[in-house]
């Protein structure tokens, strides 16, 4: 069963009970947990401020209704991770949390603000991001697929209803991931992959696309702008009846309703 904590023993946690599990309205700064382990661990209502969880074992990690601010989770464990309704950017300071290299393996951010996140050569296969503001966040080499064997490699991401305008994708693999209902505003998708991706219900407007492959991607309902189509290959993309006119003014087409 676990146990709600006070916190006022363990200030600093430099000790953590084994049967404390849930901490609650508390206030945190300048905690250094380096290569500690403190997996399953749920904080509620809780404020951490300019920590370092660089190589921490915080697998199982929970967090509900926090705000964390300029913390360093490089490196970090944080599979099967659940963050809800909080707050990883500080406004102020327009400052995101760091997690290169964290391991978010099936990792959920629900209805958070994530935005100026680094997740570059992140682990997240599996990850989650619904309903949240990611603006400005660095995906740039962040892993979203899981090796199987030498010839079979597979992708799974859940990237929905959430706003990465200003985000870099550059050399990502989200083939066949649900992207659907978010907000891709001059984004950087340099030599991405989004092969048979759902992108329905989206708004697709990258800033840069060179390598892009759209291949079999479902584009039903989506706002395509900014795009020269003539340099991608979209070959069996799916789309609407009136998303046709995008594409025939591309190639300068003008179209004229049948006569009588």
């Amino acid at each position: 069963m676990q146990t709600i904590i006070d916190f006022k023993d363990y200030e600093n946690f430099l000790i953590i009970p084994p049967d404390i599990s849930i901490i609650e309205n508390r206030n945190f700064t300048e905690l250094d947990w380096e290569n500690k382990s403190f997996p399953n661990l749920v904080f509620k209502n809780c404020t951490i401020s300019d920590s370092n969880f660089s190589s921490a074992n915080l697998s199982g990690l929970r967090l509900e209704n926090c705000r964390i601010f300029n913390c360093n989770f490089k490196k970090a464990r944080m599979e099967d991770a659940i963050f809800k309704d909080s707050i990883f950017y500080e406004k102020e300071n327009q400052k995101g949390c760091g997690f290169n290299l964290a391991d978010l393996k099936r990792a959920e951010f629900h209805s958070c603000d994530i935005s100026m996140a680094n997740f570059e050569n992140a682990d997240m296969f599996q990850v989650t991001i619904d309903n949240c503001r990611a603006q400005g966040c660095n995906f740039k080499l962040a892993n979203f697929s899981k090796v199987v064997s030498r010839t079979i490699i597979f992708s799974a991401a859940y990237l929905t209803n959430s706003d990465f305008r200003y985000s870099n994708f550059e050399s990502v693999c989200l083939e066949k991931c649900d992207l659907s209902g978010s907000k891709f505003v001059d984004v950087i998708f340099f030599r991405t992959n989004l092969e048979e991706s759902n992108l329905t219900n989206a708004v697709f407007a990258p800033s840069q696309y060179d390598g892009l492959s759209l291949f079999k991607a479902d584009l039903r309902n989506t706002e395509i702008r900014n795009i020269d189509h003539r340099k991608l290959d979209l070959s069996g993309i799916k789309i609407l009846e009136w998303q046709q006119d995008f594409f025939m003014e591309s190639l300068g087409i003008i179209v004229f309703p049948n006569e009588g």
